[in-house]
C-alpha cells in the first residue's frame, strides 16, 4: 500500500512539473517574438584609437610558464553622458602555456569590477580605456592586470589592479 501511494505521488509530481515546463516554454517563445530588437546607437565616440582595437599585446615572465595576451575590443553596449554617446570596451585575456595549449580565456568588462568595489557610480559612468599586464616576479599561480577607466565627462582616470587565478576567476581587486 505504501509503495502504491509513493508511486502515485511521484507520478503526479512528474506530470505536474512537465506541464509547467511546457507552459513556461510556450510563454517565453511568444514573448520573444513580440519583443523588438533594440536600436543600434548612432554617432557614438570611442575613447580608444581604432588602430589599438583588436590587436593583442603579449606578455611573458621568465618565472612563469605562461604567456598572457590582452586584446581590447569594442563592446556592443554604450554609455550615454551629457557629452554624447560613448562605446564601452572589453578586454579578452588569453593565457597559454609555453607549449601553446590554452590555460584559460576570459573576457573582462568594466562591470566585472562592480562585484569587488563599493563605489559603483564611478565605475558605471566610466569607460575602459587601457589594460596592462603587471609582472609579479614570482612563481605564484595568479596574474595581475591593471585596468584603467576614464570618465568621459571630466577625463579623470581611475586604475584598478585585478588579481586572477589560472582558472580565469577574479580573486581580488584593489
Amino acid at each position: 500500500m505504501k509503495n502504491a501511494c509513493v508511486l502515485l505521488l511521484v507520478t503526479s509530481l512528474l506530470v505536474a512539473c512537465g506541464q509547467t515546463e511546457t507552459r513556461d516554454q510556450s510563454s517565453t517563445t511568444h514573448s520573444d517574438s513580440v519583443a523588438a530588437a533594440p536600436a543600434k546607437p548612432k554617432n557614438c565616440k570611442s575613447v580608444i584609437e581604432a588602430d589599438k582595437l583588436g590587436k593583442a599585446d603579449e606578455y611573458q615572465e621568465s618565472a612563469k610558464p605562461i604567456k598572457v595576451a590582452l586584446t581590447l575590443e569594442q563592446d556592443s553596449s554604450t554609455t550615454q553622458t551629457t557629452n554624447g554617446c560613448y562605446f564601452n570596451h572589453s578586454v579578452t585575456v588569453l593565457t597559454t602555456k609555453k607549449s601553446g595549449s590554452r590555460v584559460f580565456k576570459r573576457t573582462l568588462l568594466k562591470d566585472d569590477l562592480l562585484y569587488f568595489s563599493k563605489n559603483d557610480e564611478s565605475i558605471n559612468q566610466s569607460l575602459l580605456q587601457k589594460v596592462a599586464y603587471k609582472p609579479t616576479f614570482n612563481s605564484q599561480k595568479y596574474i595581475t592586470l591593471t585596468m584603467q577607466l576614464i570618465d568621459p565627462i571630466d577625463q579623470k582616470t581611475t586604475e584598478y589592479t585585478v588579481f586572477m587565478n589560472y582558472f580565469g576567476e577574479i580573486v581580488k581587486v584593489k
